[in-house]
């Protein structure tokens, strides 16, 4: 079950004991960026052995937004199945490089992986991070190639925010992208793989009624991303992707999350919402696992089984045609 607060998994993470104080405000959650993001990097040591890193690949050079991303190529002879890897941290905070260790992993398990740094909120709030998270997919379908990919063997995946986001782009781009900007990629088609949601916050509305340990900050959360006025927003099928009408022509869909998490109660919702409409579903619930464990197999026992299970699951989704 979950934990009282936030402190137990952060403090599995920065490797100390944390005292969680909650934040009371966007403009303080913003202040304490800086602090978020040195708990994820001191995480890239020992990193895996790929042959390829490069960092701060630009996919658009204007428009309201323009994201970059981190591309790693593993060894051996291509073309490799590709992940789009969509970081964490509640729509405001993350990145790329906070993510890095976990997504060469992923590399060195036999895929060119994007990981991609978007738009955060409240200074870029819904949609464009989403918007970014799409156009990144379309350039992956025009541009992976000459990294060694193939664009048609595409996973997305990604861990909290980033599990909902990535749920969202691949809703977007099978369904509908209604009221997203296309910008010069509009029209691009992409068809998934797969799509692999750890711990995601996957329906906004019940972060806000069953918040467990975000109890008193999820609300702050979701107005950062959405804004003030959000109750109108929460349900909304690229908010909310538990919500989707489109949720049917999801690709086939692993979710993992730990049975310590507060977003658990997602995962299990989404696993039902899912299978009802005849979406391949694979769940697995990670004992002695909170929030963010995959970062950390040398802490969490079941953190790097769980990630090869992810990633034999990738490779059987891909598998060439």
């Amino acid at each position: 079950m979950p934990h009282a607060n936030m402190g137990h998994w952060r403090s599995l993470i920065s490797g100390e004991k944390t005292e969680y104080t909650p934040s009371r405000s966007v403009a303080e959650m913003v202040e304490r960026r800086t602090r978020g993001a040195s708990m994820f990097t001191r995480l890239n040591v020992n990193l895996p052995d790929v042959a390829q890193n490069h960092e701060k690949v630009v996919m658009r050079t204007s428009g309201r937004s323009t994201p970059t991303a981190e591309i790693y190529v593993p060894h051996g002879t291509g073309p490799f199945p590709v992940l789009l890897h969509i970081h964490g941290g509640g729509w405001f905070t993350g990145s790329a490089e906070g993510e890095r260790k976990l997504a060469m992993q992923f590399c060195a398990g036999g895929f060119v992986v994007v990981n991609l740094d978007y738009a955060l909120a409240p200074e870029n709030p819904y949609p464009t991070g989403l918007e970014d998270c799409v156009y990144a997919a379309r350039w992956i379908v025009k541009n992976i190639a000459r990294y060694g990919g193939d664009p048609d063997r595409l996973i997305i995946g990604g861990g909290s925010a980033g599990g909902n986001l990535s749920a969202c782009t691949a809703l977007a781009l099978h369904g509908s992208d209604e009221g997203l900007d296309g910008a010069d990629l509009a029209g691009v088609k992409v068809k998934f793989s797969g799509a692999v949601l750890q711990f995601g916050v996957l329906d906004v509305p019940r972060w806000l009624h069953e918040p467990h340990y975000y109890a008193g900050v999820s609300e702050i959360f979701v107005i950062s991303y959405l804004g003030m006025n959000f109750t109108d927003k929460i349900r909304l099928p690229l908010v909310s992707p538990i919500h989707n009408p489109h949720l049917a022509k999801m690709p086939p869909v692993y979710l993992s999350c730990g049975d310590e998490d507060a977003f658990l109660s997602h995962t299990l919702a989404m696993a039902n919402a899912l299978t009802l409409v005849d979406v391949p579903t694979t769940v697995s619930v990670v004992e002695g696992a909170d929030h963010e464990f995959l970062k950390i197999p040398d802490v969490v026992e079941q953190a790097g089984p769980e990630r090869e299970r992810i990633i034999a699951w990738m490779h059987r989704r891909t598998k060439p045609r």
